[in-house]
């Protein structure tokens, strides 16, 4: 079955799983690049982007008042943003198989090659926190589990995507990048306003997601529940250990496959803690408290103390090894640009050569 196909019968599905959304699935405009790779046009337009206020007290799943204290630190308050210019991004994650194209014709070294190693899946580790270790020899084409061409490509550092990016660029006269933290969640929310996709329920992205899940389970014996935001449904399983072919789950309303689970994301940001506290700040300043004006365009911040001890760069939608609660549309982590990890990856956004609307 074609990308095209599957979209359209994803976008189906995904109307059974917004039960009292407002949002209706359409089929998507696409396009597809020289490598394949299936683009999905997204419209300019306006969301709030965090944790929502109706959201705080939803997190009560299993262990979760960490969460709640976490989540409510880096997601929130949520703040109006304007995305002003459309844009194409990928349905899906980048592939192993597309990536070994760009290996292939520039004779690229990631930086988990030139530092001999990368962060893997360590399940003998004593302790949770130490489940991911750097391991000798392991990189995007050796990640610790077995992959196929389909697979997202995984143990690829901010700094590979960047140059993966601007050799697609070139390769096609066109502008690829990552997108922003903020066009990443428009895209992921697909015009929700639940904490994902596919409505509130944690459970319900064990059908389609491939989070830490009974499958996770069976092959690690406790290892999922001592996740400290673990609400394990026994019985549900994908059977996908770790990272799952792409596209294997259905697209949210918008034609988007795995924006909760799979790989973490790269975004093209600089992370910092506080940085939607200060852009509530932004916006009640240019509009009222009671009416913040929407920021049109967010990039991150300049600069942050974090930056004084690194390039730290903001990470989207969870994993195969997290939990749900920590796979919802608003959630944040980061690591370092450097750094490579066998549970991220990244998907790239084909700016659209047109003005920037009204709407």
């Amino acid at each position: 079955m074609s990308m095209q196909s599957l979209a359209i019968v994803s976008a189906v599905v995904a109307v059974a799983y917004l039960g009292t959304s407002t949002v209706s699935a359409q089929s998507p405009k696409t396009s597809e690049n020289s490598l394949g790779m299936t683009l999905v046009h997204v419209s300019s337009g306006k969301f709030e982007m965090g944790m929502l206020d109706e959201h705080r007290l939803k997190l009560e799943h299993k262990s979760s008042a960490y969460q709640r204290e976490i989540h409510d630190y880096v997601e929130a308050p949520a703040f109006p943003v304007k995305i002003s210019r459309p844009y194409f991004f990928g349905a899906t994650e980048v592939t192993v198989g597309q990536f070994r194209k760009f290996v292939e014709a520039t004779g690229y070294h990631t930086d988990a090659e030139k530092a001999g190693g990368a962060f893997i899946f360590s399940p003998d580790a004593e302790e949770p926190l130490d489940r991911f270790q750097f391991v000798a020899g392991t990189n995007w084409h050796k990640p610790g589990f077995e992959q196929t061409d389909r697979s997202p490509v995984t143990c690829v550092s901010w700094n590979d995507a960047q140059e993966f990016c601007r050799w697609l660029g070139e390769k096609e006269d066109a502008t690829y990048r990552l997108p922003t933290e903020a066009e990443w969640e428009y895209a992921c929310r697909a015009g929700t306003r639940s904490s994902y996709w596919c409505g509130e329920n944690p459970d319900k992205l064990y059908g389609v997601a491939n989070v830490a899940d009974s499958t996770l389970h069976a092959a690690f014996p406790d290892d999922v529940l001592r996740q400290r935001t673990a609400g394990l449904d026994e019985g549900a399983g994908d059977h996908f250990i770790y990272t799952a072919p792409v596209a294997s789950f259905p697209a949210n309303p918008w034609g988007f496959h795995d924006m909760h689970g799979n790989v973490w994301e790269w975004c093209s940001d600089k992370y910092s803690d506080r940085y939607y506290k200060d852009m509530i700040d932004l916006a009640r300043q240019q509009g009222s408290r009671s009416e913040p004006q929407p920021i049109v365009d967010p990039q991150g911040p300049d600069d942050t103390p974090k930056h004084r001890h690194g390039d730290w760069r903001s990470l989207r939608g969870g994993s195969w090894y997290v939990a749900p609660l920590q796979c919802r549309s608003s959630v944040r982590a980061f690591a370092e640009a450097k750094d490579a990890f066998s549970y991220i990856g990244f998907r790239v956004i084909k700016v659209e050569t047109e003005s920037p609307t009204d709407r």
